[in-house]
C-alpha cells in the first residue's frame, strides 16, 4: 500500500480507471478518453490521480489529433543517439521547441509532426543531413565588368590630401 497525500495513512490503492474528459472549444469541443490511474485511500476516502494520468491525457489528445506523443518525439531523437542539440542541427527544430515537444509542454504541429514522422526512417535522416551540407555552402556571385571600366581602374589613383595647415 502507498500513502496518501491527503491523510498520510498508508491506505492507498491504485486501479485503472477509463477517464472522459474535454478537449477544444466551442465547434471543435470533442470527448475523448484515457485509461489512467487513480489513486484511492480508503482511510479518508480521497481519490486522486497523479503527473502519469496527466501524460497520458496529453497522449490522448495527440492521437486525437494525429500527432505524435512526447515519448515517441523522444524515441526518434534517441533512436540515433542524438542529444536534442544535435537533433535540432539535424531536423531544423528549435531547441526549445523539441524541449516542449518531449515534455508535453506543447504540441507541435503539423508540418513538425509530418517531418517528425519522416525522420522516423534513417534513410530520411541522411538525406536531410546531405541537403544540409550541401546547403551550407556560400554562393559566389560574380558581375562581369567591361573593359573600359577596368581599363579606367588601373589608371586610378589616389589624390593626395591637401597639406595642413598649422594651426599653432
Amino acid at each position: 500500500m502507498q500513502r496518501c497525500e491527503i491523510c498520510e495513512a498508508n491506505a492507498v490503492t491504485v486501479r485503472e480507471h477509463e477517464e472522459k474528459f474535454v478537449y477544444g472549444s466551442g465547434d471543435d469541443q470533442v470527448l475523448l478518453s484515457a485509461i489512467v490511474p487513480v489513486y484511492e485511500c480508503s482511510e479518508c476516502g480521497e481519490m486522486y490521480t497523479d503527473h502519469e494520468a496527466e501524460e497520458l491525457r496529453h497522449e490522448a489528445v495527440c492521437k486525437h489529433l494525429g500527432r505524435l506523443t512526447p515519448r515517441q518525439v523522444k524515441a526518434i531523437r534517441e533512436s540515433y543517439n542524438l542529444s536534442q542539440e544535435k537533433f535540432a542541427d539535424v531536423s531544423g527544430f528549435g531547441v526549445a521547441s523539441i524541449k516542449r515537444w518531449e515534455l508535453g509542454n506543447q504540441i507541435q504541429g503539423e508540418s513538425a509532426n509530418n517531418l517528425l514522422l519522416l525522420l522516423r526512417a534513417p534513410r530520411n535522416l541522411r538525406l536531410v543531413q546531405e541537403a544540409n551540407r550541401k546547403g551550407s555552402f556560400q554562393p559566389k556571385f560574380r558581375t562581369k565588368i567591361a573593359d573600359t571600366t577596368r581599363q579606367q581602374s588601373l589608371k586610378f589613383k589616389l589624390r593626395r590630401p591637401a597639406p595642413l595647415e598649422n594651426a599653432a
